[in-house]
Parts: C-alpha cells; structure tokens; sequence
C-alpha cells in the first residue's frame, strides 16, 4: 500500500514540477525577452542616436544573444528605475 502513495506523491510532485517550470519559463519569456526589450529599445535606439540595436523593434529573435541581453537589462532597469521613482513620489506625498 505504501508503494501505491509513494508512486502517486512522486506523479503528482513531477506535475507540480512541470508546472512551476512551464509558469517560469512563460514569465522570463514573458518580462524579460519581451517587455523589457518593448522598453529598452527605445531608449537603447535614444541613447545611440538611432544606431543600435540594428534590429527593429519587432525583430527581437533575431537579435544575437548580446544584444536580446543588453537591450533586455536596459528596458528591466528603466521599469525598475521607474517603479522606484513612483514609490518615492507617492510615499513622500
């Protein structure tokens, strides 16, 4: 009896676990590949003077691995640069 619950715990943990890895993958693909590119190309393509990235806005695949990342860390920090700047606004009001 006890093999039959052992049995049953690990298929429902291995769902759990294929779970919680599907909802993490969505949300780094989700946030950081594509929200945060949206951001950061625009102020990438502002502080450059319309250089980089070569990409279009809308061509994020096909950036090399470099520049998804740079671009991708800009756009994160802005929202994060942002959302700190929107706390202190409104909590010092």
């Amino acid at each position: 009896m006890e093999e039959i619950a052992e049995g049953a715990l690990k298929g429902l943990l291995r769902l759990v676990s294929v779970v919680v890895r599907s909802l993490m993958w969505l949300i780094w693909e989700l946030c950081f590949e594509v929200i945060a590119w949206y951001v950061g190309w625009p102020i990438c393509r502002a502080i450059s003077f319309g250089k980089l990235p070569q990409e279009a806005i809308t061509d994020h695949e096909q950036a090399s691995n470099f520049t998804n990342f740079t671009v991708s860390m800009v756009g994160l920090v802005s929202l994060v640069g942002l959302a700190i700047l929107i706390a202190k606004l409104v909590g010092s009001g």
